[in-house]
């Protein structure tokens, strides 16, 4: 596993590519440095484009790639398409804002375009990088119609409020290496904290405590806060003074 904690909530919202009716998205995102936008598919030779299904697609598209959708239940979520350019590089930079000096995971997932059944191509081998710095490599992505999810955990600098995340292509263009890209996350790794996972007592017998087993040392001075809840864990209220690994629970 990549976190040996708890993971928190997805702070990279624009990894999904959104979603929307229209089977291209028509604004160019620009997130493809050397790459052309392409709003009517397929793309080609170092283009790339954003959709929600390569079902209807003609050209080579038709007869070599495979058909998908984007890798979540959303039937109308969009998907980045790329289509490798002649030599390797950057086809994927975006930036996302960070707290210093602590652990997050990295994550997207990957599907080769090409269809194995259609011949021998080049096989998508990727890098991500942080600030320009190569961190994690993929090797080859199999060609077998189903998507792949790649990542990797890294830790902030201390005072570091922003990063800048990219994705390089290693393998060159020509016949194959064509490539789709979704849900692209970037996930706070927090210690992990085991608290009682039921407690019972009764309104006439004496405060019980409740206390939490932090484990990791992800922060240099951590801040604990008990909450509590009235509907079944839909919302939480933080509870005025519960501070600490412990808390008192009287009648």
């Amino acid at each position: 596993t990549l976190c040996t904690g708890n993971l928190g909530s997805n702070i990279f919202l624009r990894g999904n590519f959104g979603s929307g009716p229209s089977n291209v998205l028509l604004p160019d995102p620009k997130l493809a440095p050397g790459y052309i936008y392409q709003p009517s598919p397929p793309p080609n030779d170092g283009y790339y484009t954003i959709t929600n299904n390569t079902s209807n697609w003609g050209s080579f598209a038709r007869d070599t790639w495979v058909k998908t959708k984007d890798n979540s239940s959303d039937p109308n979520g969009y998907f980045m398409v790329v289509n490798a350019s002649l030599t390797p590089g950057l086809f994927y930079l975006d930036t996302v804002d960070v707290c210093g000096s602590t652990d997050y995971v990295f994550s997207a997932d990957v599907i080769t375009m090409n269809d194995p059944a259609t011949g021998t191509f080049i096989q998508p081998n990727l890098s991500f990088l942080v600030d320009g710095k190569e961190v994690y490599s993929t090797g080859n992505v199999p060609m077998d119609r189903r998507w792949h999810t790649y990542g990797f955990a890294l830790t902030t600098q201390p005072g570091t409020t922003r990063i800048v995340l990219a994705l390089r292509n290693n393998a060159p263009g020509g016949i194959g290496n064509d490539l789709g890209l979704d849900n692209i996350s970037f996930l706070p790794c927090g210690p992990r904290i085991m608290v009682p996972d039921t407690t019972i007592f009764c309104v006439d017998t004496a405060p019980i405590t409740l206390q939490a087993q932090v484990s990791g040392a992800a922060y240099n001075n951590p801040v604990y806060q008990w909450q509590t809840s009235t509907d079944l864990g839909q919302t939480w209220t933080n509870i005025a003074g519960a501070v600490n690994t412990s808390h008192l629970i009287s009648t």
